[in-house]
């Protein structure tokens, strides 16, 4: 991949800056909290957590756009802000301290004013703020023998002590718990795509071999220990590991430049150290190429918007019954708009990743990357932005503001959101491969020849569906483990008795199984009914 040198500093696929940069507009001014000290979950369990609801999973990094309101007001659901360890604590700094500083656990912080504000004013108007916490200051990384990708890059150096990373961010978790005046952050993301040792960086790359069980034991410690200041101090709050979409390990290569490890390592290394503990997942599914705007069903070994829901069905076979599997965040994805794309195949794309969110249980939040252009990211060819660098509309601004809403001229909502609380489950067909039943978007050249409706959220008597790939066609099944085969995602819940207005959905086979279709017919129109699915509403 090539390796973009940016003046802030873009990854080595020439993705978003990865701090935010000083000379972001101005906001009003909010005086720190006086001494913070962790609270007793057990005797203060604090703010229930916000309800998003179906409509609200769409969110945006606003990029401190400047009209707050022309994002709460076009229905988003929540935004993500960048809340940067270095900014607020350069240097180690200890109790007592100066009068425009917090203290949290003897040590000092300095409020960043514009965040500050910002969390106060996106809280306010309804919004759920995730933070991405990562940005590690010099003093936290001295004894590591860090080898950054580029300059600018050694806050992604893992820090000494997981325990001052940690003291961080419960101090964030205790100052925006919602009850002091200064707004809620409710979601918290441990480090940065921490799959990527551009990102996460315990000292290897660039010539020197990482050593696996290092990174991801290093990673573990960080994350629970996060995890577990975070919680102490909102125990409602939610905790999220952070992946791109280089998820199977087929991507592991410790020698590379910039080395990379696979997800479900990084997954499994987390989970092996819950201890009963609850842990979640905040993927970032960008298409395979990020300066093109293409992504399919058949991205594998990538997860994108174009095979998301095998990250969910992923999570269902290897950790069924866990919060993990019935939740996962995106909290950075988009899609460029420039050369090779435009910004009509931009608006296209994000209208079905829409669809493929929306038709993928489990994914409660999108928050989509970014509101505007950097014009260091459009120098290197990418711009992800909803608005140029003018500040003027995309194409997929209109895309973004509507899709969930209704309004005069735009009376129907569109990319999926028009059939919550349903999930519209297609059967469709192409000769060479034979016939798939998803609720994602098929691939392109197949025939739409059925659909039905499906719940999106567990209701009472219903079974969750799971789509599997065999050979070049897809079937259904209520088996989580997909009976063995490559999963694609759940697609949504059937009822498991008849109800009023329902019909029933079978699974058929043609010869012995070379393809497989779903129909409402018991005789599966003259081929072999292998299983009654459930009941659901025709489409």
């Amino acid at each position: 991949m090539l390796l973009l040198l940016l003046a802030c500093a873009a990854d080595s696929e020439g993705r978003r800056l990865p701090w935010p940069s000083r000379d972001e507009p101005a906001a009003d001014d909010s005086s720190p909290s006086s001494d913070s000290e962790p609270r007793d979950s057990q005797d203060s369990p604090g703010l229930a957590y916000p309800d998003r609801g179906l409509y609200g999973i769409k969110g945006l990094q606003p990029d401190f756009w400047s009209d707050m309101d022309e994002i709460s007001g076009n229905a988003a659901g929540g935004v993500a802000m960048n809340l940067v360890w270095a900014f607020w604590e350069p240097t180690e700094s200890l109790a007592p301290c100066s009068g425009d500083e917090v203290e949290h656990q003897g040590h000092c912080f300095t409020v960043d004013a514009n965040v500050d504000a910002a969390i106060q004013a996106w809280t306010e108007r309804g919004l759920v703020v995730t933070a991405v916490v990562y940005g590690v200051p010099d003093w936290a990384r001295a004894g590591v023998d860090c080898s950054p990708v580029a300059a600018g890059f050694e806050m992604f150096c893992a820090p000494d002590d997981p325990r001052d990373y940690a003291r961080f961010a419960g101090m964030l978790a205790a100052r925006y718990d919602g009850s002091a005046g200064h707004g809620r952050v409710a979601d918290f993301v441990i480090h940065n795509e921490v799959n990527s040792n551009n990102w996460f960086d315990v000292g290897c790359g660039q010539g020197t071999p990482c050593d696996k069980g290092r990174w991801l034991s290093t990673y573990a410690d960080n994350y629970w220990a996060a995890s577990d200041a975070v919680l102490a101090e909102q125990p409602q709050a939610k905790v999220f590991l952070s992946l791109d979409h280089h998820f199977s390990n087929s991507f592991q290569d410790l020698d590379a430049e910039s080395p990379l490890l696979g997800g479900e390592d990084v997954i499994e290394a987390v989970a092996s150290e819950a201890a009963g503990r609850d842990w979640r997942v905040a993927y970032h599914p960008y298409p395979p190429d990020l300066l093109d705007s293409e992504f399919g069903p058949d991205d594998w070994p990538r997860v994108t918007y174009g095979n998301l829901g095998t990250l969910l069905g992923w999570l269902h076979a290897e950790h069924p019954g866990t919060v993990a599997a019935r939740e996962v965040h995106l909290t950075e994805s988009g899609v460029n708009s420039l050369s090779p794309s435009s910004q009509s195949e931009q608006a296209t794309a994000l209208c079905d990743s829409f669809q493929n969110v929306l038709g993928t249980p489990g994914i409660e939040s999108y928050i989509y990357h970014r509101m505007q252009d950097h014009p260091a990211e459009t120098g290197a060819g990418l711009g992800l932005g909803l608005r140029d660098t003018t500040g003027a509309a995309k194409a997929a601004w209109t895309t973004w503001a509507l899709a969930n809403r209704e309004t005069e001229g735009h009376p129907q909502m569109e990319c999926g959101f028009e059939d919550l609380p349903f999930v519209r489950l297609t059967r469709g067909y192409r000769s060479s491969e034979g016939h798939r039943a998803s609720t994602r978007v098929l691939p392109s050249g197949y025939a739409q020849e059925q659909s039905f409706l499906l719940h999106r959220e567990e209701q009472a008597d219903t079974a969750l569906l799971f789509e599997c790939l065999v050979g070049a066609h897809t079937l259904l099944t209520r088996d989580p483990d997909c009976e063995g085969l490559h999963p694609m995602g759940p697609v949504g819940w059937a009822w498991t008795e008849e109800r009023s207005g329902s019909v029933p959905l079978y699974r058929c086979a043609i010869g012995a199984g070379a393809d497989h279709f779903v129909s409402k017919e018991p005789g599966c129109e003259g081929q072999t009914t292998e299983e009654l699915l459930g009941w659901v509403l025709p489409g």
